[in-house]
């Protein structure tokens, strides 16, 4: 099949350190990404990824980002690309829930993300 739809609403929903993942793609689709809904209710733990590259749209409320100690705050309809060995943390600023879509190049395995806290 040259293409692939999903709707968020019938992933799966995993809890996590910072609220529910639903994961759109896995490596099944393509070795070489995945993408990730993800509700931010609370914080996630500052980590870092060795190889993999990350990308935050927010898709709802907003978030702030703390890249190697800088602070960035997003709103709906902006986002951040994270780069390899970048340590880093999210969590929500709105009032309500943030949602975000994580873009993963290559696919998040936990053998890659590294615990800081």
């Amino acid at each position: 099949m040259p293409y692939i739809t999903r709707n968020v609403k019938d992933a799966s929903p995993v809890e996590i350190t910072c609220g529910i993942m639903r994961k759109l793609t896995d490596a099944k689709d393509h070795k070489g990404m995945d993408v990730v809904h993800v509700t931010i209710i609370d914080s996630t733990k500052k980590h870092y990824h060795k190889t993999l590259t990350e990308i935050y749209y927010v898709l709802k409320g907003s978030i702030e980002v703390e890249l190697d100690g800088k602070r960035e705050h997003l709103n709906e309809g902006q986002m951040v690309m994270i780069y390899p060995n970048t340590h880093h943390k999210a969590w929500k600023t709105s009032e309500e829930n943030a949602e975000i879509l994580v873009v993963c190049l290559p696919p998040w395995a936990k053998e890659d993300e590294i615990l800081l806290e």
